[in-house]
């Protein structure tokens, strides 16, 4: 039985749409990161940026290994 094409297009929309989300988030962290970068270390801001920087880290690992 041969595959409809449709199915061809709607995987390939999804595809890119979780590759745009995947960049978006990437993009995202790299500003946190170097809002981080220019704080200095001990201070409350500091500390409150690293743990953004982590917790978009991680939700953006999950969501790679979940759309792999």
């Amino acid at each position: 039985m041969r595959k409809k094409k449709k199915d061809s297009f709607q995987k390939k929309a999804w595809k890119n749409g979780n590759e745009a989300r995947f960049e978006q988030m990437v993009a995202e962290y790299h500003t946190a990161k170097a809002a981080l970068e220019a704080m200095t270390a001990g201070t409350p801001e500091h500390e409150a940026q690293k743990k953004l920087c982590d917790t978009l880290f991680a939700g953006a690992e999950r969501f790679f290994k979940q759309h792999q």
